[in-house]
Parts: structure tokens; sequence; C-alpha cells
């Protein structure tokens, strides 16, 4: 998903995406309260920061540990794939607003070369 995001980022930046300014702000919203909905999910990582105590047996110390390592030990852990997915959803907004304001920009030079021409015919 990261990947196709910065291309996306990319070609929007390099203004190669057209995209009408209100239908462009309205899925950027959308995606913002998806960002959101995901970043207050996070706080669901705060109780196995704790160190959840399943028992004090060889198991069951094994087996805390192991859903620590899973949950937000590693790079490919839950918490870190929720923190990637969040900034892939912050970056996907902002290429769509800056696709929506690359286009506004060539709207607005191409009526006034438009306009000038229009001039220049009279």
């Amino acid at each position: 998903m990261t990947g196709s995001v910065a291309a996306f980022g990319a070609a929007a930046a390099a203004g190669k995406v057209s995209i009408d300014p209100e239908s462009a702000e309205s899925m950027a919203a959308k995606i913002d309260a998806i960002a959101v909905r995901a970043r207050k999910r996070l706080r669901h990582f705060d109780f196995l920061e704790q160190r959840v105590r399943l028992g004090s047996s060889p198991v069951a110390i094994t087996m805390a540990e192991q859903d620590l390592v899973t949950a937000m030990g590693t790079p490919t852990s839950a918490k870190e794939n929720l923190l990637l997915y969040i900034q892939a959803l912050e970056d996907l907004a902002a290429a769509i607003r800056a696709s929506a304001r690359n286009t506004r920009d060539r709207d607005t030079e191409n009526a006034t070369l438009l306009n000038n021409s229009g001039d220049d015919l009279s």
C-alpha cells in the first residue's frame, strides 16, 4: 500500500494527476477520518506495554513476552503496521489535496490563457 501511495504522491506532485478540487477535499476528509479512527486504536497497545501478566510459570512468562513482541516488539508487529497504515493514509490525503491544488492552478492558468487569446482576437 505504501508503495502505491508514494507513487500517487509523486505523480500528484509532478502534476500528472487531475482531480476536481471539491471531490478531492471530500475524499481527503474521509481518508483523514479513517486515519483519526486508526490513531485512536493505538491506545489499545497501552495495555500490552504494561506487560500483561499471564502467570508466573515459565510458559506464562514466555506467552506474555511473545504477545508483547507480536503486538509491538518488531518492525512487523501489529503496532508498527498500524503506524504505517496511518502514515499511508495521511500521505494519501496530502497527495489528493496537492493534486487538487495543481489542478486548480492549471485550470486558472488555462482560463487566463484562453481569456488573453480571446482578447488578442478582438
